[in-house]
């Protein structure tokens, strides 16, 4: 790693720039005498905006050109959204930390800002816009009698699709990041719609073994609570071998008293139901287990959804 400076692997749009810059302003609170430079770069998922994900790659397409530069030498670190990775992160690299999560909740804005009708109230047959698969079978199950209209870009893309339709759905976290809450019309509960696994979580991703300086540099911002969670949600994600291309979500949650309580959606297309299921466990984040046990409350999660395929 150069001397005294981390080179941190960004894409380049706004949100993620401005992710990054957060992330690694952390990083450098957190370590008196760091200092960094962004490394950023166009992935192929920013690039082909014109098909979904999951026809041409799924979730890695956003990562996948941060990883080279992580294995070339290029970067010390890469920042992605966590709901951008795969559910497995691949040998060659490790989840070295992540930051405390965001608001997870998706956030419905309406043609009219914070000032517009709210989902609830939207006419028959008005258009919805949403970039995801997950979302629209939650949202289907609200009101069924609506339009969901397939959208992809960076935010303001996203938000500028209200010129041609009613309202658009959005990760909370991403538009508070960018400032842009003053927008939303309202915020779906997590009860309304689960938040896709990893949601409002930032990784810090390294190579399998980065060195010890590296290492202890990232521990200390790395928030044990959001990484049991994470871990959590992705194992869940994992055992049932599913990506952006499968309308599932799984939501992660410690209560005061020092328990993880996990619930998992997933569309089963044979008979075209949506299953549920939770499970929840006393952990404590700061355990030498806690990894583990986390890991074992996501595929005990994903076994209670098998059982009922």
């Amino acid at each position: 790693m150069t001397e005294c400076k981390l080179r941190v692997a960004t894409r380049k749009s706004a949100l993620a720039l401005a992710q990054t810059t957060m992330a690694a302003d952390a990083i450098v609170v957190a370590n008196p005498g760091l200092s960094y430079e962004l490394v950023s770069m166009t992935t192929e998922g920013d690039r082909r905006l014109d098909k979904s994900l999951a026809s041409f790659g799924g979730k890695g397409v956003f990562i996948k050109e941060l990883e080279v530069a992580l294995l070339e030498g290029r970067a010390d670190i890469a920042v992605h959204s966590l709901k951008d990775m795969p559910a497995e992160v691949l040998p060659e690299f490790k989840l070295a930390a992540v930051l405390k999560r965001e608001d997870p909740r998706d956030a419905f804005i309406a043609r009219g800002g914070a000032a517009g009708i709210k989902f609830m109230e939207l006419p028959a047959g008005a258009r919805v816009g949403t970039g995801s698969i997950r979302r629209v079978v939650q949202l289907k199950a609200l009101r069924p009698d609506l339009e969901y209209v397939p959208i992809r870009g960076n935010i303001q893309t996203r938000l500028g699709k209200l010129a041609e339709l009613d309202a658009v759905v959005l990760a909370a976290a991403g538009l508070k990041r960018m400032g842009l809450a003053d927008q939303v019309t309202e915020f779906f509960s997590t009860e309304q719609i689960l938040p896709a696994s990893g949601q409002g979580i930032l990784a810090i991703e390294t190579l399998c073994s980065p060195s010890d300086e590296l290492a202890d540099q990232l521990a200390r911002v790395n928030d044990a609570e959001s990484y049991a969670i994470a871990v959590a949600e992705m194992a869940y994600l994992k055992a049932l071998n599913a990506g952006c291309q499968f309308p599932v979500a799984s939501f992660a949650e410690f209560s005061d008293a020092g328990t993880l309580a996990l619930r998992g959606i997933y569309w089963d297309e044979s008979s075209k139901r949506q299953l549920r299921a939770q499970v929840s466990q006393p952990l404590d984040a700061r355990a030498a287990d806690s990894v583990a046990q986390a890991r074992a409350a996501g595929f005990a999660l994903a076994q209670k959804i098998r059982e009922q395929l």
